[in-house]
């Protein structure tokens, strides 16, 4: 097996060592904006080379289905018109959780079928259009470096990645946060238990606005009451429809981990709107 098939497969297995971080450094340079993400799921900083790809990135710490990626990961040897030995780094290598698919399944939600390990390779589609000549070769030897490793290769484009969801879930993200004792991210367990007795016994959808009608009307509680309906929407306890706008007004209801009766499965998981395929 080749270098790139080992990384896989250590990646597959569990082997982080291996898979810690870029093989290829990701630099500013004039000709598009470079990002990086402070990725709680990775638990260090992730290096985008796009706007789209920061998108991207974002949607993944966010997608509980996601178990871990690790962003210009892997090296596919390629071979260019002259003969010439060339390298190709593709975007990013994702692993999905298969302990989430099988309670989503359990659950009834079927929107999270298919979700297998997948390299993306993150493009505008005007840059897949006009470049798709020099492209073709990377992308046709990474499917040939991966065959027999059980992953496949998909190109994402602005038509998976739709920009209400991203911007939600880059604002949830701000939300998802672990509570520590800086000051920075408080415990609330006040607002925490009667935020978790409203989830276990909640029967139809509900709106931040009405949830924060349950409290004071005091601005000072309130404003503290909805970032938690935020971190707990942010966590997946909550569910809502996020490729719409995010609002005050947004239904919203218990997420299928934590739900007790039928509720409806968010549209971003729903298989004509889900980024995976």
């Amino acid at each position: 097996m080749d270098d790139c098939t080992n990384r896989v497969l250590a990646f597959l297995r569990g082997e982080e060592a291996a898979m810690l971080g870029p093989v290829r450094k990701v630099r500013e340079n004039p000709y598009s904006v470079t990002a990086r993400l402070a990725s709680d799921k990775l638990g260090r900083m992730v290096h985008a080379e796009s706007l789209l790809e920061y998108d991207f990135f974002s949607i993944l710490d966010f997608d509980p289905r996601v178990e871990k990626y690790g962003e210009q990961c892997l090296v596919v040897p390629w071979t260019d018109v002259n003969q010439r030995g060339r390298k190709y780094h593709p975007d990013v290598l994702v692993k999905f959780s298969s302990k989430v698919q099988d309670h989503l399944v359990v659950s009834g939600a079927k929107a999270c079928h298919g979700c297998i390990s997948t390299v993306y390779e993150v493009k505008p589609s005007a840059v897949l259009r006009e470049s798709w000549g020099e492209l073709k070769p990377k992308f046709k030897a990474a499917r040939r470096a991966l065959q027999g490793t059980g992953v496949r290769f998909r190109l994402i484009t602005e038509k998976q990645i739709k920009p209400v969801f991203a911007s939600n879930v880059r604002f949830l993200l701000n939300y998802k946060r672990p509570d520590d004792e800086t000051g920075k991210y408080f415990k609330e367990v006040a607002i925490d238990d009667e935020l978790g007795g409203l989830v276990r016994t909640l029967d139809e959808p509900i709106t931040p606005q009405e949830i924060m009608s349950r409290f004071s009307p005091s601005f000072e509680l309130q404003s503290r009451v909805i970032a938690r309906v935020w971190r707990m929407l942010a966590m997946g306890i909550f569910d809502a429809d996020l490729i719409e706008p995010l609002t005050m007004n947004t239904p919203i209801w218990p997420g299928q981990m934590w739900r007790t009766g039928q509720m409806p499965t968010p549209k971003w998981r729903q298989a004509q709107y889900d980024w995976y395929r």
